[in-house]
């Protein structure tokens, strides 16, 4: 009983956490933008380019062969109505005074997913189209991008391990130094180990790296993803709770001394 009571609970969590992304993901949601972006997909994939042609910026329309890439990017859907129609992606520019926004739908068919990508910008019905990208897919994006082990490599374990095994050995050596007497500034000694230097990302999706020199983590890693985008791992040296331990026997021998010369000056004023 008390399994099926924990099983519940993590399912509970897990289904708040991604109502919650959700949520703000249509929080942020620009409009007229997305409605104008979506309309553009849906004429895409009914092989309606003219509208879509009206719609393109002039370096767009002006090319020769638009038409013809249109046409390609409707073969990318299938035949059929899809099933379901989400955003899964927006971001939002102000770039030399313009609003750009980047929003990425996806559409779920039987026989697969497809991913529409339109870059939009300007203002009102003065926005046009300044980028267009479709893709099939096999998977949903948020199955992409699920947190999962199964079929992962030994750097994915390496990674997990470490980010586990990084804030464990900051949180140890932070409560050591609370215990630890220590003659001055022990508060920047607790602080210093909970600090991570330097971070390592590491992509979950696809196992790509990138190192950030000039980084601060607290507890040495973190964390950062959504439904639908992939799972970024950080890293950092802890060099903080390492330089502690190191020291820590010093630290000890110099509340030692400072406590023993206490001694005799105490006894000299009684």
């Amino acid at each position: 009983m008390a399994s099926f009571v924990r099983f519940m609970l993590v399912c509970t969590c897990l289904w708040l956490a991604a109502c919650s992304q959700q949520a703000l993901i249509d929080k942020l949601t620009p409009h007229p933008a997305a409605d104008i972006a979506q309309s553009v997909l849906d004429q895409v994939r009914k092989g309606d380019v003219e509208p879509v042609k009206a719609r393109l910026a002039d370096a767009l329309r002006q090319d020769p062969g638009v038409e013809a890439k249109l046409r390609q990017l409707t073969g990318y859907f299938p035949a059929e109505a899809p099933r379901a129609v989400k955003l899964v992606g927006t971001k939002t520019m102000l770039i030399n005074g313009a609003s750009r926004y980047d929003l990425t739908y996806e559409y779920e068919f039987a026989e697969g997913w497809v991913l529409g990508n339109v870059v939009l910008a300007g203002e009102g019905d003065a926005l046009r189209v300044q980028g267009l990208h479709v893709q099939r897919m096999a998977q949903s994006v948020e199955q992409q991008n699920a947190f999962t082990l199964s079929g992962k490599d030994a750097t994915h374990w390496i990674v997990l391990l470490a980010c586990i095994a990084i804030p464990s050995l900051c949180v140890y050596a932070f409560v050591l130094c609370l215990r630890t007497p220590i003659v001055r500034r022990k508060w920047l000694w607790a602080l210093g180990t909970l600090l991570g230097f330097g971070t390592l990302h590491f992509n979950w999706t696809t196992g790509a790296f990138d190192f950030q020199p000039l980084s601060i983590l607290l507890f040495g890693a973190s964390s950062v993803g959504n439904l639908y985008e992939p799972l970024i791992m950080g890293m950092s040296l802890p060099l903080g709770a390492i330089w502690f331990l190191a020291c820590r026997s010093g630290l000890l021998a110099n509340a030692a001394a400072a406590k023993a010369a206490e001694g005799p000056l105490v006894q000299e004023q009684a």
